[in-house]
This record gives C-alpha cells, sequence and structure tokens, in this order.
C-alpha cells in the first residue's frame, strides 16, 4: 500500500504559504519557501509551455497574475520568463527550481493543469519525478490525466479533484 499519511496528518499549503500583502505571491518561489520554513506540504499547479517547458502557476491564461491576456499553454518559457506575479518582483517559476529548492524537506502534492489534453504534460512530469527523492502525490481534475498516471506509474500516488460545476 502506498503512504498516503502526509496527505492525511500534514497541513497542506495550498499554492504555497503565500500573502500578497506581505509580497509573497501564489505559486511562487517565496511562497514555497515560507511553506518549508512551516513544514506544510506544498501544493502548487503545473502547467506545460509551448517549449515543453514546465513551470509552476494556477490560471490557463496569464491576465489575472501577470496582467497579460494570453493562454500560458501559447507561450513559451523565454516569453513569459520577466513577467511579474501581481506587480512583485516574483517570476513565473519553473518546475525543475521549485523541485531543487524543496529537495525533499516537505512533501509536495502537485496539481496537473491543461486546456487541451493530449499526455505531453504528464510524460514531461514523470521524466523530472522519475528521478525525484522526495514525497509527492499527483492531482487533477482532468480523468484523462490521472488515468495516464494510472497506466504508467503505477508507484505514483495520484486523485481525481472533483467539483460540481
Amino acid at each position: 500500500m502506498k503512504d498516503i499519511k502526509f496527505l492525511k496528518d500534514k497541513i497542506i499549503a495550498h499554492r504555497g504559504y503565500h500573502n500578497i500583502k506581505e509580497n509573497i505571491p501564489e505559486n511562487s518561489l517565496l511562497a514555497f519557501i515560507k511553506a518549508i520554513r512551516y513544514k506544510y506540504v506544498i501544493e502548487l499547479d503545473v502547467h506545460l509551455l509551448k517549449d515543453n517547458t514546465l513551470v509552476v502557476f494556477h490560471d490557463d491564461n496569464l491576465k489575472r497574475v501577470c496582467g497579460v491576456d494570453k493562454n500560458i499553454d501559447e507561450c513559451t518559457y523565454d516569453e513569459i520568463k520577466d513577467l511579474n506575479l501581481f506587480d512583485t518582483n516574483c517570476k513565473i517559476p519553473l518546475f525543475k527550481d521549485i523541485l531543487k529548492e524543496v529537495d525533499g524537506k516537505v512533501p509536495l502534492l502537485i496539481e496537473t493543469k491543461m486546456i487541451k489534453y493530449n499526455s505531453k504534460l504528464e510524460q514531461e512530469l514523470s521524466k523530472i519525478l522519475d528521478n525525484y527523492k522526495g514525497q509527492f502525490a499527483i492531482q487533477s481534475f482532468n480523468p484523462f490525466s490521472i488515468n495516464w498516471f494510472k497506466n504508467n506509474k503505477k508507484d505514483y500516488i495520484i486523485g481525481l479533484l472533483y467539483s460540481d460545476f
């Protein structure tokens, strides 16, 4: 049986331990550093860019967080790397950079985010996570994403998110 105790027994910092009044935006490196300090599980969102780069960002569109009305999956990392999160000095982090910072200090709860499903995100994410030594679980509202992990990564902890839209 997979050990899911960390999902039941620990506080989960949703999008990191963020507080915009302190200039710590959601899904930022600063929010994750603060969550690590308190030993919280970090929930974060992962998108795949059109250049196959994985970034940590919640929304499908950059407008709310960065002020640019463009879907994130239509961008390359080079096009978004200088955008500020909520008018702070924080940038959209690369997923691999967040893994380096977390480095197994706390567990991760990773939500896959996509506008259109094609399994590329899951493939790229698993390439990175296969070499990661820390605890993590994968979640998504997209049943196709979770099914991909169920069929291809049987050792991963996975969960389907649901909402009554």
